[in-house]
C-alpha cells in the first residue's frame, strides 16, 4: 500500500505512520532536552552566600562594613561591626569578585580596611586584619595564592632593605643580594602567571591578573593575549578593565610613539594654543606639574637649569600646569622664578590623553614629534636632553 503524505504542524511527512522505535527515540530526546534545560536554569538560580568575619580594630567597633560587587560597584549588603564580628548575606547566581570594606576609622581619616573575596554560594569566613579567607572552594584557593604572594613580596623587600641599609659592604655581597632578589621576583611573576592561567575560567583569574599587572607592569599587548579566552568573571572585573584602559593609553604615548597634540591655554596671554605650535621643529621637554605638588616643586630647579643651559631655537622647555587653581599656579610661577614657557590645562584632557595619574610627569619629545622618553626624574632629565641634542 502506498503511504499517504500527512502534515504535522508546518511539516509534511511522506509516510502513514512512524516507526514505534523512532517515536520512542524522539520522546527520549525531548525528555533529555527538557532535563538539560531544567539543569541550566537551576544552575543560574541565585543561592545564599553567608559571610561572617572579624575586624579586630577598636576604632571600627559600631562602624559599618559592606560587601561590594567589584564588577558593578554596587553595595550588596551592609551591617555594623559588633564585638569585632560581623555577618552578611547576599544572593549569588554566578561567582564574582567582591570586596569587604569598612567605613573610615574616624571622620578625619580616609583609612579603612578592605579584603577581596570571591562571592560564591556557601559560608565564607574573612578576617580583615589578618587578610585571611576560608570556607568555600574558590576562597580557600585564592587565600593560598594571596598568602604566597605576600610572603614572596616580604622576602624581596627584605633583600632590598638589606641593600639599602648596607654600609661598607663589598660589591660582590651587594651583587649577591640583588641577584637573590631578582630570582625571587622572577619566581613571583612565574607563580602569578601560572595561578592566572589555572584560574582564567573563574574570578580568581581576575584577582591574579590584577596582581600580575601591579607587580610586573606588564605590556598591554601581552596582557591582552593572556586575557583571550578568559571567563566573563575575569574580563568584566572593573579594576582590571580600568587598568587595561590606562595601559592602552600608555601604549599610545610610550617612547617611540608620536606625541598627542593638545588644546591648551597660554599662561601669559590667556589665549588658546596648541601644544604642536609651541614645540614645532624643536626638541621639547614637557613637565606636567601643579603648585601644590611637593615632588613637582622639587624638580623645578633641575628644569630651570636645563632651560638656562640648553634653551634656544632647537630646544624648548614647557611646564604644563594641571589639576591646579589659577592663584596657586600664579604664585608658584613667581616664587620659583619659572621664566620658560608656561601652559595650562583647566580640564583633565591632557593628563587623560597621556595616561597621567601622578605628577610630576616629565617627558621628552624629539624634533620629529616622536616621544623619546617619559617618567624622567632627577639627573636622568639632563642626560636624556643632552643625548637628544647630541651634546
Amino acid at each position: 500500500m502506498r503511504n499517504a503524505e500527512y502534515c504535522v504542524g508546518s511539516q509534511c511527512v511522506g509516510q502513514a505512520k512512524k516507526n514505534n522505535n523512532d517515536m520512542k527515540h524522539n520522546r527520549i530526546e525531548r525528555i533529555l532536552s527538557l532535563a538539560i534545560c531544567m539543569t541550566l536554569i537551576s544552575l543560574s538560580v541565585a543561592q545564599n552566600c553567608h559571610i561572617t568575619g572579624r575586624v579586630a580594630v577598636p576604632e571600627l567597633q559600631g562602624k559599618k562594613i559592606a560587601v561590594l560587587n567589584m564588577n558593578t560597584g554596587e553595595t550588596l549588603a551592609s551591617t555594623k561591626i559588633v564585638d569585632s564580628a560581623f555577618a552578611l548575606d547576599i544572593e549569588v547566581a554566578e561567582p564574582f569578585v567582591g570586596m569587604l570594606k569598612t567605613a573610615p576609622q574616624n571622620s578625619n581619616s580616609r583609612s579603612y580596611y578592605y579584603l577581596n573575596i570571591v562571592a560564591e554560594p556557601g559560608d565564607i569566613y574573612a578576617d580583615l586584619v589578618a587578610d585571611s579567607l576560608s570556607g568555600t572552594p574558590l576562597n580557600d584557593r585564592y587565600n593560598k595564592i594571596a598568602k604566597q604572594c605576600r610572603y614572596e613580596v616580604s622576602v624581596i623587600n627584605a633583600y632590598y632593605h638589606q641593600m639599602g641599609e648596607a654600609t661598607n659592604t663589598p660589591a660582590d655581597v651587594l651583587g649577591e643580594l640583588e641577584e637573590k632578589a631578582s630570582r625571587r621576583y622572577e619566581g613571583l611573576i612565574a607563580f602569578l602567571t601560572e595561578s592566572y592561567t589555572a584560574n582564567k575560567d573563574n574570578p580568581i583569574g581576575a584577582l591574579t591578573m590584577d596582581m600580575l599587572i601591579d607587580y610586573e607592569g606588564a605590556d598591554y599587548e601581552a596582557v591582552k593575549g593572556l586575557l583571550e579566552g578568559a571567563a566573563p568573571a575575569v574580563t568584566s572585573y572593573q579594576p582590571l578593565v580600568q587598568k587595561l584602559a590606562k595601559m592602552e593609553i600608555l601604549s599610545h604615548t610610550a617612547a617611540g610613539k608620536p606625541f598627542i597634540d593638545l588644546d591648551l591655554t597660554d599662561y601669559k596671554t590667556g589665549r588658546p594654543i596648541k601644544l604642536s605650535k609651541v614645540i614645532k621643529d624643536k626638541v621639547a621637554l614637557i613637565d606636567f606639574w601643579a603648585s601644590w605638588c611637593g615632588p613637582c616643586r622639587r624638580e623645578i630647579p633641575n628644569i630651570k637649569k636645563i632651560h638656562e643651559q640648553y634653551g634656544g631655537k632647537d630646544f624648548v622647555v614647557v611646564s604644563l600646569n594641571v589639576w591646579d587653581k589659577p592663584e596657586g599656579q600664579a604664585k608658584a610661577i613667581k616664587d620659583l622664578n619659572m621664566t620658560w614657557t608656561q601652559l595650562t590645562d583647566p580640564t583633565r584632557n591632557a593628563t587623560d590623553a597621556y595616561g597621567v595619574d601622578g605628577i610630576p610627569q616629565i617627558l621628552l619629545i624629539g624634533k620629529d614629534g616622536v616621544i623619546i622618553a617619559r617618567d624622567l626624574r632627577g639627573d636622568d632629565i639632563e642626560k636624556t636632553v643632552k643625548k637628544a641634542l647630541g651634546k
